[in-house]
């Protein structure tokens, strides 16, 4: 390639002070944030107020997995054949690369791969909503330490090249627009979301309106992005699915994870943001579906247009009727990252070359090897629609 990559979807892994280091007042009374070392000595584990973290197994990331050992295995999969032995070497762990925490090194690294900006993400971040989310205080107090925390290390605008995405819980308005504003203040580029419900409530639903306006405003990006842990729909599983099993917990794991998916994490949720009108009340509002996939992407545009015809003037969203077909709202307000192994091909017809955005998911296990591999997903896309995805569609995004 004869220009230079904007992954829209990279991480990195936290230090082991990320809640800690900014905590507030009221985190340090609770000692709502700690570290306890298992017997054998080998393993810590990370403890919100009074509840074990579990969804990472080794959270201080040292050992880890290499970049892109799972990938093959996924690819396989994607294609309907048999996995392959490169599932062992998900085992397989190494020291933690300096670039993995460290943005000087990071920056290296990427002029090393051809990477000119990249989107950066949690990895243990992504799992602790579901934590704290019994006291909404705590909630906000916890990511508001975490976001000063990735303030610190990597940046929300970094030499214009690291766009260290912060976290925002959607549970209460004033406190979510209390840290957007801080965000903002602080030059923040583009901000998370946790996809799905919002504690009963629609992430469009108009409760939502001064967060939402104040987006619309700043012409912030707004990404969802995979999360795992504790949640609503974690918890409506187990409470329909999940009976006490005799200890068979592998067997209620995986059927989770076909269940409630991300494929039904990214449909439910941009659904609601159009048929709830969101873009409407507020039509400078970008949103990018990130490591979410994207095979739910034609299932969710014909169930769009069959669930909007039946707004009608008598039925509408939220009191207003939409300004057009329900698919085509969606096409000009949401970008999709699909995954390397998906027929990235196939959804620029759908959607339309210029809201496809790469993401090499770098330097997890499931992702690119390098992030410059995911154009071998591009065959049959013309070297315009390659760079589009591969660097401008991001750009873009950021202007």
């Amino acid at each position: 390639m004869d220009f230079g990559i904007f992954d829209a979807d990279q991480h990195y892994y936290e230090a082991e002070d990320c809640l800690t280091r900014h905590a507030t007042d009221r985190m340090r009374a609770m000692k709502a944030v700690r570290w306890i070392t298992e017997m054998d000595g080998k393993r810590k584990r990370l403890v919100i107020d009074s509840r074990i973290t579990t969804v990472i197994g080794n959270p201080t990331f040292d050992p880890i997995a290499q970049p892109g050992v799972y990938h093959e295995t996924l690819k396989n999969l994607q294609a309907g054949q048999d996995r392959t032995n490169t599932a062992a070497a998900y085992g397989q762990l190494v020291p933690i690369d300096p670039c993995y925490r460290d943005r000087h090194v990071r920056l290296q690294r990427m002029d090393e791969q051809g990477v000119e900006r990249a989107f950066l993400f949690p990895t243990l971040g992504v799992t602790l909503e579901g934590y704290a989310d019994h006291n909404p205080e705590l909630l906000y107090d916890l990511f508001h330490s975490f976001n000063l925390w990735l303030e610190e290390d990597w940046g929300f605008a970094w030499k214009d090249r690291i766009y260290a995405a912060p976290y925002i819980p959607m549970m209460d308005v004033g406190m979510a627009v209390a840290e957007l504003e801080t965000l903002l203040a602080r030059g923040a580029k583009v901000i998370t979301l946790r996809p799905g419900p919002c504690y009963g409530r629609s992430p469009a639903d108009p409760y939502f309106d001064p967060f939402w306006a104040r987006v619309n405003e700043a012409g912030v990006l707004v990404t969802y992005h995979a999360y795992e842990g504790p949640s609503l729909v974690d918890r409506a599983h187990k409470a329909l699915w999940a009976a006490p099993s005799g200890g068979r917990r592998m067997e209620d794991m995986i059927l989770e994870r076909s269940i409630a998916s991300s494929d039904l994490q990214a449909m439910e949720t941009f659904i609601a943001l159009v048929l709830h009108n969101l873009f409407g009340r507020f039509p400078n509002i970008r949103v990018a579906a990130v490591e979410l996939g994207s095979e739910w992407v034609p299932f969710a545009l014909k169930r769009l247009d069959h669930a909007g015809g039946m707004l009608t003037r008598q039925i509408t969203a939220f009191g207003t009727t939409l300004s057009d077909k329900p698919s085509e709202i969606f096409k000009r307000h949401v970008w999709v990252s699909p995954w390397p192994e998906e027929d990235v091909p196939g959804l620029t017809g759908l959607i339309g070359v210029d809201k496809v955005i790469m993401g090499s998911d770098w330097p997890h296990a499931e992702g690119n090897v390098k992030p410059a591999d995911y154009i071998a997903g591009l065959d049959g896309l013309d070297a315009a629609a390659q760079k589009r995805i591969m660097r401008q569609n991001a750009l873009e995004l950021v202007a």
